[in-house]
């Protein structure tokens, strides 16, 4: 009996612990607009006109759990984010490996780039601008 009650701590212990590590992709405590919901991308920064016309091939859905899935131009992707205060970070990228044309690959380049190294976000009126420290790198608006 003693077994069965210290598993059951074990595990309530376990799933306390992680609902206090897990994704907060939804909130922001700066000033409580949600971060979870469709983008689609507006610009990089600094624009370019080349990657201007297929911009809203570029979107992303962030869900409650952190959970991040899109489509980059040419490729479908799958990230998970995390967020807390203003920062923000994607882990890795996983896509799947279709070739398309030069400019939509440069603008995929462009996009992974953007999440990768973006580690501040701005949430303002429904648009979402990703920074690299005080280096503004793209702005997405909610759909």
């Amino acid at each position: 009996m003693t077994t069965i009650k210290s598993f059951t701590l074990i595990i309530a212990i376990l799933l306390f612990c992680s609902s206090l590590v897990s994704f907060n992709c939804y909130y922001t405590e700066s000033d409580g607009e949600p971060v979870m919901g469709k983008w689609v991308l507006i610009q990089f920064h600094p624009a370019k006109k080349d990657t201007f016309k297929f911009k809203d091939l570029v979107a992303f859905q962030i869900e409650s759990e952190g959970m991040t899935a899109g489509f980059m131009g040419c490729n479908k992707f799958r990230t998970e984010c995390e967020t807390h205060g203003d920062s923000i970070h994607f882990e890795t990228i996983l896509s799947s490996r279709k070739f398309c044309n030069k400019v939509h690959m440069d603008l995929e380049d462009q996009f992974r780039a953007t999440l990768s190294n973006a580690n501040i976000y701005s949430l303002k009126e429904q648009i979402l601008t990703l920074y690299d420290g005080k280096r503004k790198l793209a702005s997405f608006k909610k759909q």
